[in-house]
């Protein structure tokens, strides 16, 4: 609509209008007309009525102009910057024309802004850091993906929430970046924290940075386990070789001789072989290739590994689909390894296992679980070398949670808080 100029001129035609019986009036005396005195008060009186009501119509004409001013200011506060008017000239035409520049600004800075959230939002979906956002009442209002998984729980379920009621209280009050354990979901740490505060519509708001340093000093021991299996591999498969050429060289000659010769050189062959056997496995951990994941349905995967392990009942608790992106030779070695870890402790005791799986927002648990007497050294799970079964290389659950980690899960052991036992939990990105 245009407003201004038809305004200003609907308005001086009224002015015109109104003052046209006093015009009138006053040009009788000179044409040398006469009017009764009585008659003369009568059209003044008419003459000022017409002159009020003009003025009484550019009055309420003003007033449906302010009235359109404060709605499209109410809509300006409310957020809607696509009203513009059309303007003619005057002091009410140079008002319309800063309304329509102060909508056109509005709108640009919140177009500004919207691309903004969403290029911050793409950058933190993007982030491998758990990002949170918490309110001056101490409440969640936003997080990103990496958030979820550290907390176990989706975005819908975790906004609103208290900090004290996600464990977060604490973090919260605490300002220089630290160094802290907590046990979550995806792990328990530990965790380097960091916290920034900044205000947000004018009200304050604090943000938590917390980042898995756990893996970063794993994928270090990682590198120094492998250095120091590629040069024991070279130096004691060097002397492995010429120990068993030996050894069968003098087992031979001695065949007739003594005995105690025989038996000996025997024994020397025999370690040896089981000495380069120990190297070639330590060796796995040095060679994984980075998986090749594919989409797979794991619950065939799964039927197929339970039949494998004759030695105790394994019992497949889930019969729903459990799809995943894995690379199929590594996670089943993985899978095996961790059975076959469970089946050994529920040798102990005579109990069995049991594999179950569900969905948790967009991941994928996969839960061993076993009777056994549970886990008495926790704190050595995943320490290469280390074993407390006899014959035992301390390899399997270091090779597990290397495969599965290479494929951006985690694998958690911990005793079950409901009988005697222990628990493993594989969390996998499902294909979603």
């Amino acid at each position: 609509m245009k407003l201004g100029g038809p305004a200003r001129w609907k308005d001086a035609g009224v002015a015109a209008v109104g003052l046209l019986p006093m015009l009138v009036l006053a040009l009788l005396p000179s044409a040398g007309i006469e009017l009764p005195r009585a008659l003369l008060w009568l059209w003044f009186a008419i003459a000022l009525l017409w002159l009020v009501a003009g003025l009484a119509m550019a009055v309420r004409s003003r007033t449906r102009e302010l009235h359109l001013l404060a709605s499209l200011l109410q809509g300006l506060r409310e957020g809607d910057y696509g009203s513009r008017v059309r303007v003619g000239g005057g002091a009410v035409g140079q008002v319309w024309r800063e309304f329509n520049a102060l909508a056109a600004r509005l709108g640009g800075e919140q177009r500004h802004g919207l691309e903004t959230d969403a290029l911050l939002a793409q950058l933190l979906a993007s982030l491998e850091l758990a990002v949170l956002i918490v309110d001056e009442q101490d409440r969640l209002l936003e997080l990103n993906p990496a958030a979820e998984a550290l907390l176990g729980e989706t975005a819908a379920g975790l906004t609103g929430r208290a900090a004290a009621d996600l464990g977060l209280s604490d973090w919260l009050q605490r300002g220089a970046p630290f160094i802290d354990r907590r046990d979550f979901l995806a792990g328990e740490g530990p965790w380097e924290v960091r916290r920034v505060m900044f205000r947000r519509h004018g009200r304050p708001h604090r943000l938590l940075v917390v980042t898995d340093v756990s893996r970063a000093l794993r994928e270090e021991e990682r590198h120094a386990w492998r250095r120091l299996i590629r040069v024991l591999g070279h130096e004691i498969n060097n002397s492995l070789g010429s120990i068993q050429s030996t050894a069968g060289l003098l087992r031979e000659r001695a065949a007739e001789g003594d005995p105690t010769l025989t038996e000996g050189m025997e024994l020397i062959e025999r370690r040896s072989r089981t000495l380069g056997g120990f190297i070639r496995r330590y060796a796995e951990l040095a060679r994984l290739p980075p998986p090749n994941p594919e989409l797979l349905d794991l619950s065939g995967l799964v039927q197929h590994i339970a039949t494998l392990e004759d030695r105790v009942t394994v019992a497949v608790e889930s019969d729903s689909p459990a799809k995943a992106y894995v690379d199929r030779t590594q996670f089943e070695q993985a899978l095996i390894n961790v059975v076959r870890n469970a089946a050994e402790a529920a040798l102990e005791t005579g109990g069995g296992v049991r594999i179950r799986w569900r969905e948790d927002g967009r991941y994928l648990l996969v839960e061993v679980e076993d009777d056994g007497p549970g886990l008495a050294h926790t704190e050595n799970l995943f320490v290469p070398f280390f074993t407390t079964k006899p014959g035992g290389s301390g390899i399997g659950l270091v090779l597990a949670r290397q495969i599965i980690e290479a494929h951006g899960g985690s694998l958690r052991l911990a005793n079950r808080q409901d009988s005697p036992g222990a628990r493993a939990v594989i969390r996998l990105a499902s294909k979603e």
